[in-house]
């Protein structure tokens, strides 16, 4: 018997009997190897986001990110904001074809696209080890994620989306997996165009390369993932490249339902993968030889999820960053609106981020949280500055107080 779209339509069922699965699922009547021929569901994650900004420069921005402070102000005004636009919807569908092949097709969005815009996160297929599409960068950690309200996560985190072309597969040891794939360029090195004339993006011609290797185990996983890319430019008319690499060493350790995670990350031109700062036009700067530079980066962070009994558990989070600017020509060193002010030497920026909550699971799909954030982001520059040598360091910290609940369905 053919299952016909009428059927799908027709026959949306609430299921429950599919353990992890959503509560809305549709099964096919169809069989193959004692599977369903497909299976597709709607699934929601509800989310009402709600923070309180105690002090500190993040009152405009919805998440805390730490490399948005604004360590030129002194605006230490309170401000209380609400949105739900970091809910999620998910269409999910699986297939098993007449050759007995597997399929997953996969579409997600938010509400993240500004003023509760839509926004495309995940769309994808996936076969036995292919997949193709927009879905998690291959140099982050997809199973890797601390159990917080705040959404932006710890400022040197790998969560980019890009789209790509993914192999993977495992070795004759069939605990060790590894990936390999081509992922869409990501342009990040312009962003004050006023401020840097002589600078011009380009038309990129070559996809990033990422590669890695987990090894996974019930009580959790390790992984190991590398990142290599070639970003053209434009400088002072001249076309030209500079090379981006970095390693990321991730992992998460289960005992019972209590866990420990941990990611760290360093390189050079990679700034566009980490949270903090991607968009910023970190990735490479102008040097006093007016060529591009490469930005260096490091960071790291680690999470410990404590369960008191089944529905109150707790988290603490701490995380760093590290960008060095060496030797640069010129740099923004304050608000873009004063463009006579630039840097010609070095500057550090770093970043410190801590976050305590805790969590209670009202029903089986509802989690309700309350969550002290707290971050650090220090500007140490030396250089001249308007032709007058400067030697001179900058830093503020901000608190947020956010609480809010997940739900499930």
């Amino acid at each position: 018997m053919k299952s016909s779209p009428l059927f799908f339509l027709l026959f949306l069922t609430i299921s429950l009997s599919y353990g992890q699965d959503r509560y809305l699922t549709v099964v096919s009547k169809d069989s193959i190897n004692n599977k369903p021929k497909y299976k597709s569901s709607l699934g929601v994650n509800m989310k009402l986001n709600a923070y309180y900004d105690l002090f500190g420069g993040l009152q405009d921005n919805e998440t805390f990110n730490v490399g948005l402070i604004n360590v030129f102000g002194s605006d230490d005004t309170d401000s209380f904001k609400i949105d739900m636009y970091q809910t999620q919807m998910k269409f999910e569908s699986d297939f098993i074809f007449d050759s007995g092949r597997e399929v997953k097709a996969v579409v997600e969005w938010d509400f993240w696209g500004g003023n509760g815009h839509m926004r495309l996160r995940k769309a994808y297929i996936e076969s036995d080890h292919w997949q193709i599409g927009q879905n998690w960068n291959t140099f982050g950690d997809e199973n890797l994620w601390p159990n917080i309200m705040e959404w932006e996560g710890p400022p040197s985190g790998v969560w980019v989306r890009s789209p790509h072309v993914k192999y993977f597969n495992t070795f004759s040891n069939t605990n060790w997996k590894y990936e390999i794939s081509l992922e869409a360029p990501i342009t990040d090195y312009i962003r004050f165009e006023e401020f840097e004339p002589l600078l011009n993006e380009e038309y990129q011609s070559t996809p990033d390369l990422a590669m890695a290797i987990e090894n996974k185990h019930e009580w959790g996983h390790i992984r190991l993932s590398s990142i290599l890319r070639s970003v053209r430019y434009s400088l002072d008319s001249n076309s030209d490249n500079f090379y981006g690499y970095g390693l990321a060493l991730s992992g998460i350790y289960k005992h019972e339902r209590n866990n420990f995670q941990f990611q760290l990350v360093g390189g050079k031109g990679i700034t566009a993968y980490m949270t903090s700062v991607a968009g910023l036009g970190y990735d490479g700067y102008p040097n006093s030889k007016d060529e591009m530079e490469p930005t260096p980066a490091i960071g790291g962070w680690a999470s410990y999820e404590y369960f008191f009994n089944k529905k109150l558990h707790s988290n603490v989070v701490f995380g760093f960053t590290s960008y060095d600017f060496k030797d640069a020509e010129r740099y923004l060193y304050d608000d873009v609106s004063d463009i006579s002010i630039a840097l010609q030497g070095d500057l550090d920026h770093s970043h410190y981020y801590g976050i305590f909550n805790f969590m209670y699971d009202a029903y089986e799909t509802m989690t309700v949280g309350l969550e002290l954030n707290y971050g650090v982001k220090d500007l140490d520059a030396n250089g001249y500055l308007n032709d007058i040598f400067i030697n001179d360091s900058k830093s503020r910290d901000a608190m947020r107080i956010s609480f809010g609940f997940m739900f499930y369905f």
